[in-house]
């Protein structure tokens, strides 16, 4: 009986820097919810495993210079936890 390999994934989030975001409260300008408002949450700052910005992630990808990601849905990207690793290493990052 073989084992199943437990590949681990990442997100964006956990690749890439954010800086701290303060609650604010966005008023609709337009469209069917016009004059309505949404509280948006604050986001306390993050370092990812990377740390960079997203865009530059993205830009990497773009260039080939980073591994490509996996689309698992429209909003759902992921890359191998083995690729950012194996990519890490060959930059004489700690992984």
């Amino acid at each position: 009986m073989s084992s199943l390999n437990q590949e681990q994934f990442l997100r964006i989030k956990d690749l890439a820097n954010y800086p701290e975001k303060q609650a604010t409260i966005h008023t609709y300008k337009s469209g069917i919810n016009k004059g309505k408002t949404k509280n948006i949450n604050a986001r306390p700052a993050s370092k990812g495993l990377i740390g960079v910005s997203d865009k530059t992630i993205w830009q990497w990808v773009k260039r080939g210079e980073f591994p490509a990601p996996i689309k698992l849905s429209d909003s759902i990207t992921v890359w191998r936890l083995s690729d950012v690793k194996a990519w890490m290493q060959s930059k004489g990052l700690e992984a």
